[in-house]
């Protein structure tokens, strides 16, 4: 016989109840909703609240290695009031789960989500089942109400006329996806520029980023055009050929990029294109912007200035170009963090060499703000930092992560190890000190949602 549960969490939110209920019934509004710590492919989010009888397929680990694909269909739905879900197919033989928003003022409301549902486990399992779903969801939650009043704040601050035409390059990686459904989010028509086209992706230009072969005529009225697209500089050792790979995905890439909407009818009126702090070099306790020179003898240097020159041809067809420089992004769905997350969870994680080097870094939420506040803000171009205001020592950095897992802290990796086990590469990325300011986003009015280190590793681990 199933085992039945139900569970409700009651929140008051500082958004209006029209507001807050009108975020559900966003495009995309599933992927915004997943936390970055959870294990779940999104196959189908067409699905929307307001559409009784639409659906949403996700693939999810239930635990361990576990994992299943879930198939909701939304029911009940009573104008900005509630939306139920049921469960067609997945792990549960029962699940529905209902969202009622009650207003408490004109700027306050109340939020009820409540889970229903039954398993074919044993009886004696159910109170360590229900125990943790009860606190898988609770986390979901408290992270989707961040999410909901970080979105809605960015769209009141960045109100448009007209919905965007946006080209991304590098869409599929763990900015350019983010960034992707946070665009679509907000109402904005986004395509991709990508090697091959996919059959779940409508709006993509296919084009050959190392020859620059592509139909130019669809490349035409593009508000915006950013450019995220490069070889990984995580991945792999820094060979003679990687180095090239990574030099020449970025510099050359880009000028293929330029060479193309160069020579259209109607250029894009924004180019924004990835670079790195990298740009700065090796730099100790220093501390740097927008206006300081860049390094001298680094690899990463050479590529950030060769990868930035490319994009400022544009300018001479009147295009704002923007030069991002981006931190290491924070988030446990993957990039430099993930990778920390298994030794640190073991208590194994520890600072690299002296542990005095500045690491500059930017939660994932705060990049996907800036950069919409660098497209949506006419003023700004050249250089941008994109970092959070407050960079740290790695040694700090090591300890502020262990405390959020409660964990000790592990050994130190000495330089040597770090340069035996890694090259050029751990001098580099683990090694070299970088202390940057985020000057222009300061200001030019950019408000960081997670300023400190404790509160981004709150919201993102």
């Amino acid at each position: 016989m199933a085992s039945k549960s139900k569970f409700r969490f009651r929140s008051l939110v500082n958004r209006s109840a029209k507001d807050l209920f009108a975020w559900h019934l966003r495009a995309r509004v599933l992927e915004r909703s997943i936390p970055p710590w959870e294990d779940v492919e999104v196959l189908s989010s067409e699905g929307r609240a307001d559409q009784p009888g639409s659906k949403i397929v996700v693939k999810a680990r239930i635990f361990g290695p576990y994992w299943r694909k879930i198939e909701l269909e939304y029911r009940e739905y009573v104008p900005n009031d509630s939306f139920k879900a049921v469960q067609i197919e997945g792990f549960f033989s029962h699940y529905e789960y209902k969202t009622t928003v009650t207003p408490q003022s004109e700027h306050t409301c109340e939020v009820v989500d409540q889970f229903e549902f039954s398993h074919n486990f044993p009886k004696i399992l159910s109170p360590f089942i229900n125990r943790s779903f009860e606190k898988r969801f609770s986390r979901m939650l408290l992270y989707r109400h961040e999410i909901i009043d970080n979105d809605l704040g960015l769209l009141e601050k960045y109100p448009f006329e007209r919905p965007l035409k946006i080209l991304i390059t590098g869409s599929h990686g763990l900015i350019g996806k983010s960034l992707f459904h946070f665009l679509e989010f907000a109402g904005h028509e986004v395509w991709h520029l990508a090697r091959s086209k996919s059959d779940h992706e409508s709006h993509t230009i296919v084009w050959d980023p190392k020859t620059g072969r592509a139909d130019r005529e669809q490349f035409e009225n593009f508000d915006a055009v950013i450019n995220l697209a490069g070889e990984s500089i995580a991945k792999g050792r820094w060979t003679k050929r990687k180095k090239e790979r990574i030099l020449k995905s970025r510099y050359k890439g880009t000028e293929h990029l330029v060479e193309i909407l160069k020579q259209l009818k109607n250029p894009p009126k924004t180019f924004i294109n990835a670079s790195a702090v990298g740009y700065y070099g090796d730099r100790g306790s220093e501390v740097v912007n927008e206006k300081s020179d860049p390094g001298k003898g680094l690899f990463l240097s050479e590529v950030c200035e060769y990868w930035e020159r490319a994009s400022k041809d544009l300018e001479e067809r009147g295009t704002r170009v923007i030069q991002t420089r981006f931190g290491v992004v924070l988030t446990s769905a993957g990039g430099a963090l993930k990778q920390m997350l298994i030794p640190f969870k073991w208590g194994l994680g520890g600072k690299f060499g002296r542990g005095d080097q500045y690491l500059s870094w930017i939660s994932i939420d705060d990049v996907i703000g800036a950069l919409y506040h660098v497209m949506m803000t006419p003023s700004l171009d050249g250089p941008v930092n994109l970092v959070s205001p407050h960079p740290i020592p790695n040694s700090i950095f090591c300890k502020t992560l262990a405390k959020r897992l409660n964990r000790w802290i592990g050994p130190p990796m000495p330089e040597f190890i770090v340069h035996h086990l890694f090259g050029q590469k751990g001098d580099e990325l683990l090694l070299a000190s970088t202390r940057v300011e985020p000057s222009r986003l300061i200001e030019t009015g950019y408000t960081f949602r997670y300023p400190k280190l404790p509160q981004a590793l709150e919201h993102i681990v």
